[in-house]
């Protein structure tokens, strides 16, 4: 037994080493300014206006979709992920008292993981190309779902409050012309109505979705240059602890033992919940101006401890 654990444990941590080396050696690059913070974005505009969209619509496009939605799969992420939100917000209360955007903020940091820039090279890495449509189906309503539910919550008890629906109507727009959700549905619109595409395009879609991966592995380690852990390191580890091992053990229980999910599925799920605290959360602390330093803290924090609870649940998973 121990030996079948080091096993696993040594090949979960050589498939996973590419990826965190990758990331590594942006950040050191950005660190020591061998790449400039405009060159970053840059590349980070190349990548996720064009490259992960690429790939995102290559993917979906060319899948063997099934015919039938497992609802269940929804069901076991997203009630975890509703969970987790709650009992974040119910911690920031009896930590810092009431406060609707600042609960709304902290219970996002909690459940909110980032599955664009390390949940599809992960994924892909450790289950394969079949892990695609799960992935697909939790990806799509990933910002729709957690912003809109996030936004209602920060706007409940403002006194701009009636302004609730103008920010979900802004948020359903924002779905459809943002590149990555936008690429997603133009792929399944694809894939359902039968659309063949050029042979030549096809290749040359599949040739840039070969980069999207490493492209969007270097924005992450460039891009958490960015970020400093300044303070609020107690509160940050809360958030670290709620996202990296509170999330995936809830969505495990529910994908293994309340619904009846297809193992790979199961599987794609707690690894994407498994992922650190997205880049997005720290975007809606901006827009409201609230826990800024808190949610940079618990990015840096998670993504250095994701290692850990990716390779804890990817040897309980058996992968």
């Amino acid at each position: 037994m121990p030996a079948f654990f080091l096993i696993r444990t040594m090949y979960i941590i050589e498939t996973l080493f590419p990826i965190v080396a990758i990331a590594f050696l942006a950040w050191l690059a950005a660190r020591h300014q061998i790449v400039s913070d405009p060159e970053v974005q840059a590349l980070e505009k190349l990548t996720f206006t064009w490259l992960v969209p690429c790939m995102l619509f290559y993917g979906t496009a060319t899948a063997d979709l099934p015919d039938v939605m497992d609802w269940d799969l929804l069901w076991s992420y997203y009630l975890a992920i509703l969970a987790v939100y709650l009992g974040g917000m119910l911690i920031a209360r009896l930590r810092f008292g009431p406060g609707q955007v600042r609960l709304s903020v902290i219970g996002m940091g909690c459940a909110y993981p980032n599955v664009t820039i390390l949940g599809i090279p992960i994924c892909l890495e450790l289950l394969g190309e079949a892990a695609f449509v799960p992935m697909f189906m939790l990806i799509s309503l990933n910002n729709l779902l957690i912003l809109s539910f996030g936004t209602v919550l920060a706007e409940l008890k403002r006194e701009e409050g009636s302004a609730v629906r103008a920010h979900l109507a802004k948020i359903g727009a924002g779905l459809v012309k943002n590149p990555i959700s936008g690429s997603l549905i133009a792929g399944i619109l694809v894939n359902l109505a039968g659309i063949p595409i050029y042979g030549p395009l096809l290749e040359s879609l599949e040739l840039l979705s070969r980069a999207a991966i490493p492209a969007a592995l270097l924005t992450l380690g460039a891009g958490l240059n960015r970020y400093r852990v300044k303070g609020e390191i107690t509160m940050a580890l809360v958030l670290t602890g709620m996202k990296l091992l509170v999330l995936p053990g809830l969505v495990w229980f529910l994908a293994f033992f309340v619904f009846d999910l297809d193992i790979l599925w199961a599987r794609t799920a707690v690894l994407l919940a498994c992922m650190p605290v997205g880049i997005t959360v720290y975007v809606f602390s901006i827009r409201y101006r609230n826990c800024e330093n808190l949610v940079a803290t618990a990015i840096v924090l998670s993504c250095m401890l994701s290692v850990f609870s990716i390779s804890f649940y990817a040897f309980l998973l058996g992968i």
